[in-house]
């Protein structure tokens, strides 16, 4: 479980801070500068292609519903959601979840091996495998060419774990 003050649990503080800062930012503007967020709403219709005529209704509608307003400003403007109470553990939890099985790929190969320096080569081939059916796997989902998408994983994979191997070296 996240502590306080972990990095993810201010992540996601922050997150909420700065929507609720957005939130009255824009709340004060259709206060303040009625025309100008009007505008700004003919503009965003006018980029899915309608005209300021066909918008003016709906310009009318939010001028009388100042909370809707804001919420549409806050979506297609901003593109900002409010923040879902319960991501941030669903999202620590996660990552918890896949920082344990992720460390346990490259561990297993010391479960099999005893002679280390075997170890070390089988954890780097079966890390490899696992990077490249991850990235595979997540092309897949993403629309990104499956072997492209392996291929990516797999080198940036290396790169960081070259990097964290060499940094291990040079400290001891």
């Amino acid at each position: 479980m996240p502590v306080p003050g972990t990095p993810r649990r201010r992540a996601a503080r922050g997150d909420a801070e700065h929507y609720a800062g957005e939130l009255a930012r824009e709340e004060e503007e259709i206060i303040r500068l009625p025309e100008a967020e009007a505008q700004e709403v003919r503009d965003i219709f006018r980029s899915y292609g309608l005209t300021d005529e066909e918008s003016a209704t709906v310009v009318a509608s939010l001028r009388q519903r100042p909370k809707d307003w804001v919420t549409f400003m806050m979506h297609f403007e901003l593109g900002l959601e409010p923040p879902v109470a319960g991501r941030a553990w669903q999202s620590a939890l996660t990552i918890a979840l896949a920082y344990i099985i992720g460390g346990l790929v490259p561990l297993s190969a010391y479960l099999f091996q005893s002679d280390a320096h075997r170890a070390l080569v089988l954890s780097a081939g079966v890390t490899l495998l696992a990077l490249a059916v991850f990235g595979g796997a997540k092309a897949r989902f993403t629309g990104v060419p499956v072997i492209r998408g392996a291929l990516q994983t797999t080198i940036i994979g290396s790169l960081a774990a070259a990097a964290a191997f060499g940094l291990a070296r040079w400290i001891s």
